[in-house]
């Protein structure tokens, strides 16, 4: 007989980001993150929503991007700073998409140094102005 674990915590399922062109943050999330649209519709109202996942874990949360309709669609100047953090397998990925992102005139700061914390890095600004922080950590010293 085995024992089943229940946590008592909430399970992680979607972040949901407003965006003024959905087709154009689909590309972006898709050339940056690896992600893929697996369900794209719109409401009785006329919104659009996309759910994105990695495409190489299914387990993982998914990111909603809702598109409104009509004159909802324009987005309010952000009033909080936002940051999406994602952790990348070794340094040459972090300057590989710090090029990419200047080349695309949408990186915010070039690739540096954060300390133990945040490791080697660099912040892109994804259609909407969300940033986003792309890290490798360094290895832990024996």
């Amino acid at each position: 007989m085995g024992i089943e674990f229940v946590s008592h915590f909430p399970e992680w399922h979607h972040l949901l980001l407003k965006t003024k062109d959905a087709d154009h943050s689909i590309r972006f999330y898709s050339d940056y993150l690896g992600m893929a649209a697996v369900l794209d519709q719109k409401d009785k109202d006329g919104s659009r929503w996309v759910w994105l996942r990695f495409s190489e874990n299914p387990t993982a949360p998914y990111l909603v991007l809702l598109e409104k309709s009509g004159p909802e669609k324009a987005l309010p100047a952000p009033t909080t700073s936002q940051l999406l953090s994602f952790r990348l397998g070794d340094m040459k990925r972090v300057q590989d998409i710090a090029e990419k992102a200047k080349k695309e005139n949408c990186l915010l700061e070039g690739t540096s140094e954060g300390g133990a914390l945040r490791g080697y890095f660099c912040l892109v600004s994804d259609p909407d102005g969300n940033q986003l922080e792309f890290s490798w950590v360094f290895p832990s010293k024996p």
